[in-house]
C-alpha cells in the first residue's frame, strides 16, 4: 500500500466550531489557545473555561451565581468572590491587547461585549453599566 497516513499529505479536520470569535478576541478549543487582535494571550485553565463561557453568551448578562454553578461544576469555591477575582483576572490579561469587552453591570452579573472598530472609545450603554471603577471607558 502505498498510501501514507499521518502527518503526509493528510490535513487533520478542524471543525470551526471548537473556535469562538468575538471582535478582535479569538479561543481556539481543540488548541487550548487565545489570542487577542492577533497576540497570543496566556491563561489559566479556569481563566480559559471562564472566558470560553462568556464567549459562548456574549451579549448575555450571567450572574455571578450562574457562572460559579456553570464554570466551577464542583462549586468547591462556591464563593462569588473567586467570580471576581477570576474576571479580574481576565480583564488584566485581555485588556493589555485591546479594549475592554467584559463588563460589570452592578449587583447584577457580567457581559462579555465586543467593542465596535478600532477605537478604544466603547459606545454608551444604559445607565447603571460599569466596570469595577463605576464608569465604562
Amino acid at each position: 500500500m502505498s498510501e501514507l497516513t499521518g502527518c503526509h499529505g493528510h490535513q487533520p479536520a478542524f471543525s470551526d466550531q471548537r473556535v469562538l470569535r468575538v471582535g478582535d478576541l479569538e479561543l481556539d478549543e481543540t488548541r487550548w489557545t487565545v489570542h487577542r487582535g492577533g497576540t497570543q494571550v496566556a491563561l489559566s485553565p479556569t481563566e480559559f473555561r471562564l472566558l470560553a463561557y462568556l464567549m459562548r453568551h456574549q451579549g448575555q448578562i450571567l450572574s455571578r451565581a450562574q457562572l460559579l454553578k456553570d464554570v466551577w461544576a464542583d462549586n468547591r469555591s462556591g464563593q462569588p468572590q473567586v467570580v471576581e477575582t477570576y474576571v479580574s483576572y481576565l480583564r488584566r490579561k485581555l485588556d493589555a491587547h485591546g479594549p475592554r469587552i467584559i463588563h460589570t453591570r452592578r449587583g447584577v452579573g457580567y457581559l462579555l461585549r465586543p467593542a465596535t472598530g478600532n477605537s478604544r472609545v466603547l459606545p454608551a450603554l444604559p445607565e447603571g453599566w460599569g466596570d469595577e471603577s463605576g464608569l465604562l471607558p
